[in-house]
């Protein structure tokens, strides 16, 4: 009797990726080539100071902007080519993401900014507000549903941030300095 082992899938791979800035005459090449290949399960953490080019390399790994040049794979299926409403249909089922900087409407409440995604995406109002709900209550939000982005402190914003990624339960979620305005307590 042999044994087999199961590897885990690839979700994500970079191959190549390239990606230079231009301001008038100057030229800053802030990726040169990255190779990535992430798997079912993993976390990697991109660390490196600022102006190196994480934030641009998790955009173009989230299909938000385009690479130079290089491959780009999610769950096997080559995402480079696709037309922009092919790669918006891959975010919205595939990629959750978390910006460095919240992006919350503010003109809605927590629940209503984590509910939006899932009716988008069909899901109907009264179940995507049990989702929503459930996923803030996680996070510690339960009693702040209700308010407004501005009536809520930097980290309870990016809790909210982070609930409306999980809400339509991601296959990848790329995270842009989310602990930056969390407080040490929610880190853990």
């Amino acid at each position: 009797m042999t044994a087999q082992i199961t590897m885990p899938d690839t979700m994500l791979k970079l191959t190549g990726i390239k990606q230079t800035f231009y301001q008038g005459e100057a030229e800053l090449a802030v990726l040169r080539g990255i190779e990535m290949e992430l798997v079912e399960g993993e976390i990697v953490a991109l660390v490196g100071p600022s102006g190196s080019g994480k934030s641009t390399l998790l955009q173009i790994a989230g299909l938000l902007e385009k690479a130079e040049a290089g491959e780009i794979e999610i769950g096997g299926r080559h995402a480079g080519a696709l037309s922009e409403e092919e790669r918006t249909l891959v975010r919205r089922s595939d990629l959750g993401f978390v910006y460095q900087y919240h992006h919350l409407l503010p003109e809605f409440s927590a629940l209503e900014n984590v509910v939006m995604p899932q009716m988008i995406n069909g899901l109907k109002r009264p179940e995507a507000e049990e989702r929503g709900l459930e996923l803030l209550r996680c996070l510690g939000l339960e009693n702040r549903a209700g308010h407004r982005p501005a009536r809520l402190s930097g980290g309870e914003q990016q809790r909210v941030a982070i609930a409306r990624a999980l809400c339509m339960k991601p296959k990848i979620m790329l995270f842009d300095e989310v602990t930056s305005s969390l407080a040490p307590e929610m880190v853990k």
